[in-house]
């Protein structure tokens, strides 16, 4: 070897030349200590060292190297909320759509709001009033007749009024029963000359809750579908399929003329899709948020043909959890019906739904254009596929939907998504196990750096949520909640500028009560009446109750706290809809009696020994367009069964039954009957039942207590009032 073979002079030399040079380049002690000096990571402690530069060019470099990150930090944080900034006002843009509408085979804006603007001028449309009852459906019918003058050869359109009687029961709202008499459904059928053995249907409700225009919830959807009948009936371009326009009724009679349309109408079996078109907000984009049961087909379907698509499968896994006390007709067509349709709705503003506050002239023309440009070609893409008339074939699977900054639709089957999630988790795994097992001269403090900040993590979290229900519960106990709602500044302090705007005008306006003048009479099990009282039933549908009214309303406050009849179905109040596991809290303010000119008849038919030992009561009512009707079973006596519903009853929140009945037009008495099982006699009868009548509509549904009353709410709060009587016996 080379080295091997060098002179003792030669190594002698060059041994004692590195000498001095290793001496010259050595630092003096206190450098070279200062250079040894630990620096501690403010997680792992003192258990990690690194040296320092030596020299002062080195901490210099440093200085110049830390600040050159923090300024590529701001600056890529920077162009990130640019960018962020530029998608978000893209996706509004999307609203303000390019090219003129109204060109021949094109869905014109125009001409639908003109239909929006004649519908809500009839005002509120309740189930069983004259304007939705006669003014509403005479002007849809005199539209769809212009619509057919226009129609081209190519197609055929047939039109129906439907006025379907029955009665199904739902889980909805803790669950009940339904019966609806002489509603009515206005059907339009547009298919080939030559006819067609499928369809795809379009649906909306032209009624209205009471008080409110419905301009958004449901009247401009109707107009949508009328200005799509129009297009499509226009159209040179033969379908293959039929497409079906239903105008219901009485959506807001918790779908109760859907259900009528689906089981009852002779058209219902064509069909093999459906569009349903809803609101739970003004304007904006309208969302896909309900989809399926399975069928991915149509996802794809509305994704490749919709001008603008815009959907949520998270928006699904919400409302379908039933976080939301609310539903729309798909239900109905998705149970009763076994049909899979897409389920959307404008959710913009959400604050104005079901208020005075719903007017045409809230509606952009807009938001209006776009959801007729997306409704237009998906009805037109289902009713030339190939697809629909074979839609069993492609049943199964879910699909998983979303859209990036309301720009595009990204969707792909669920098991798919699965095994992404799967993968996820998988790599995370693997790779934090790989660097676990690695030995610990190479990852350092991994592990405990780690652990470290994943405890950070969940402490901030936990920080966070204890740090929001402090606030919450102080605010409170000091008399403050939700004063955000009314003041900018507690706003700003609470809960960021970011949220500021638009939470203040939301509960400014929105603070919804109902409100109700009615007269209770009890009955004992001879028929007497026992007690007699009247009042001003009401309700807050928000966390604070009164306490921001009675400043305006002094007479209104705790002092009038509504006392639940412990003997009465739920607690003896005319509920409308079972919600009174929602509303802990009500209030009944003294008042004369009510008189309506048409009151309410309730009377006991008939009650018989059935031959399986129980005791069959038939009952006869008659009164306005909405009744709830309410039952009670005794100790020792159950319902077996009656003539409402599949006949099996179906019992609300806390164990009592509720019967929620509306009727048309010129409706004929309403006449049911209740089995009832009793194991062992009691002196007080075996059931309670009481029956409510609520005056929505027309003159009864006003008193001078109730407009004096409403006068002296504040501006920024929405009340809803009407009559209404409260009946009990006991059999």
């Amino acid at each position: 070897m080379e080295w091997g073979s060098e002179s003792a002079a030669v190594r002698r030399h060059r041994v004692g030349v590195e000498r001095r040079e290793g001496a010259a380049a050595a630092p003096p002690p206190e450098r070279e200590a200062r250079a040894q000096e630990p620096l501690v990571d403010g997680c792992s402690g003192g258990g990690r060292t690194r040296k320092r530069s030596p020299g002062g060019s080195g901490g210099a470099s440093r200085g110049a190297g830390t600040g050159l990150s923090e300024v590529r930090a701001a600056l890529g944080l920077a162009l990130y909320l640019i960018a962020l900034r530029t998608l978000v006002q893209l996706s509004l843009q999307q609203l303000v759509l390019r090219g003129a509408a109204g060109h021949r085979g094109e869905f014109d804006a125009l001409q639908a709001r003109d239909y929006l603007e004649h519908i809500t001028s009839i005002g509120p449309r309740t189930t069983g009033s004259p304007e939705n009852e006669i003014l509403t459906v005479h002007y849809l019918l005199e539209q769809i007749k212009l619509i057919e003058v226009q129609s081209n050869s190519l197609h055929k359109i047939s039109v129906d009024v439907q006025r379907p009687t029955g009665s199904f029961s739902i889980d909805f709202l803790g669950g009940f029963t339904s019966y609806y008499d002489n509603i009515t459904n206005v059907v339009v059928k547009l298919e080939p000359r030559d006819g067609a053995q499928h369809a795809v249907l379009a649906n909306c409700h032209f009624d209205s809750v009471a008080n409110s225009p419905g301009a958004s919830d449901d009247a401009v959807s109707c107009s949508v579908m009328l200005e799509v009948l129009r297009v499509l009936s226009t159209s040179s371009e033969a379908l293959h399929h039929a497409v079906i326009f239903l105008f219901n009724g009485a959506e807001e009679n918790v779908l109760q003329a859907s259900h009528g349309f689906i089981t009852q109408h002779p058209w219902a079996s064509l069909i093999r899709a459906f569009i349903n078109l809803e609101a739970a907000g003004v304007g904006g984009k309208e969302l896909v948020f309900q989809t399926g049961p399975e069928n991915p087909w149509l996802v794809q379907a509305y994704v490749s043909a919709a001008k603008h698509p815009f959907a949520s499968v998270v928006a699904q896994e919400v409302f379908q959890s039933g976080i939301i006390p609310s539903d729309t007709d798909f239900r109905i067509y998705r149970d009763f019906g076994n049909i899979p349709g897409i389920d959307l709705a404008f959710i913009e503003n959400g604050y104005i739904y079901h208020t005075k506050y719903d007017t045409a002239d809230r509606i952009l023309t807009d938001s209006i254009q776009r959801a007729g440009d997306n409704i237009l070609a998906v009805l037109k893409h289902l009713a030339t596929s190939d697809m629909l008339a074979a839609a069993s074939k492609y049943r199964h699977g879910n699909m998983v939907f979303f859209d990036v900054l309301g720009l595009f639709v990204i969707a792909y089957p669920s098991r798919i998504g699965s095994i992404i999630n799967y993968m996820v988790v998988m790599g995370v795994v693997l790779y934090l196990g790989k660097k676990f097992l690695q030995p610990k001269h190479k990852t350092g403090n991994y592990k405990k750096d780690f652990l470290c900040g994943l405890g950070i993590t969940l402490i901030s979290w936990f920080t966070s949520l204890v740090t929001v229900l402090i606030i919450a519960v102080f605010i409170s106990l000091i008399g403050q909640s939700l004063s955000w709602y009314n003041h900018f500044y507690v706003s700003v302090c609470l809960y960021g500028t970011a949220t500021v705007a638009k939470i203040i005008l939301i509960h400014t306006l929105a603070k919804r009560f109902y409100y109700m003048h009615m007269t209770r009479t009890f009955h004992d099990l001879e028929g007497n009446a026992v007690k007699r009282d009247s009042g001003i039933w009401i309700n807050g549908f928000d966390y604070t109750g009164i306490s921001h009214i009675t400043p305006h309303i002094p007479e209104i406050n705790d002092s009038i706290r509504a006392h639940c009849e412990e003997n009465a179905p739920l607690c003896g109040f005319p509920w409308y809809l079972p919600v009174h596991f929602l509303i802990r809290k009500n209030w009944y303010l003294p008042a004369p009696e009510v008189s309506p000119r048409n009151p309410p008849h309730f009377r006991l038919i008939s009650k018989e020994q059935t031959p399986w030992d129980s005791i069959k009561l038939t009952f006869e009512a008659t009164g306005p367009s909405h009744m709830s009707f309410y039952v009670r079973a005794h100790k020792g006596s159950t319902l077996s069964q009656w003539s409402l519903g599949n006949g099996t009853p179906v019992t609300s929140k806390g164990g009592d039954y509720f019967v929620f009945y509306s009727h048309g037009l010129q409706a004929s008495a309403w006449q049911f009957w209740i089995e009832v099982q009793v194991s062992e006699e009691h002196p007080e009868g075996m059931v309670t039942v009481a029956i409510a009548a609520h005056y929505l509509s027309g003159e009864d549904k006003r008193s001078p207590q109730l407009d004096a009353l409403k006068e002296k709410f504040p501006d920024w709060t929405f009340p809803s009032a009407w009559v209404c009587t409260y009946d009990l016996f006991v059999f």
